[in-house]
């Protein structure tokens, strides 16, 4: 990712992975994340879909309950190894309560040694 992404975050993104699910019109795919903060996430994918497409994501982390959030691809990568193949999104439309509980979720993982994290 270049500097400039990078420089236009508001938050600091946790090294995570966990699984997600994307709703996007009538499609609906099950992938895994890279890494997450409170305002979006980057979603590994070898078939990721288009900037600027709306998607809604649902993942669980650990033992909380299941978040399901409105996003908007911001940028997409098919360079690279596997891992770096995907979408980064960017949570849309989520009200005060719910980045505060996406937050309080990547302020705890951040913290949680990685055996925690399996389900």
């Amino acid at each position: 990712m270049s500097k400039k992404n990078e420089e236009k975050r508001k938050s600091t993104r946790i090294p995570v992975q966990f699984d997600v699910t994307i709703l996007h019109e009538e499609d609906y795919l099950i992938s895994f994340t890279r890494d997450i903060s409170a305002d979006g996430m980057f979603i590994n994918t070898p078939t990721p879909l288009s900037k600027g497409e709306k998607i809604t994501v649902g993942f669980t982390i650990g033992a909380e309950k299941a978040i399901s959030v409105k996003a908007k691809i911001i940028w997409v990568n098919m360079e690279g190894p596997e891992i770096d193949r995907g979408m980064g999104v960017k949570f849309i439309n989520v009200s005060p309560k719910m980045k505060k509980n996406i937050l309080l979720l990547v302020n705890r993982i951040a913290i949680l040694p990685d055996d925690a994290l399996v389900n």
